[in-house]
C-alpha cells in the first residue's frame, strides 16, 4: 500500500474515533450540555483525522 493510502486510512480510522469520542463522550458524561456534540464535530474529529494521516505517512515512510 501507498502512503498515501496508508495516510487516508489511519486518518479515517482515528478521526472517526475521535468523532465518536467528541461526540458521544459529552452526551454521556454532561447530558445537560447543549453544545456537547459540536466537540466532535469541529474539534476531536478533524484533529483525529490530521493526526491519523501524519502518523500513518510517517508509518509507510519509515517502513519502506
Amino acid at each position: 500500500m501507498s502512503v498515501m493510502g496508508f495516510a487516508l486510512q489511519w486518518g479515517c480510522r482515528l478521526g472517526a474515533a475521535g468523532f465518536a469520542a467528541g461526540f458521544f463522550g459529552p452526551m454521556i458524561f454532561t447530558p445537560g450540555a447543549n453544545q456537547g456534540p459540536l466537540l466532535g464535530l469541529f474539534i476531536t474529529g478533524p484533529l483525529g483525522f490530521v493526526a491519523g494521516a501524519a502518523g500513518g505517512a510517517l508509518f509507510a515512510a519509515f517502513r519502506r
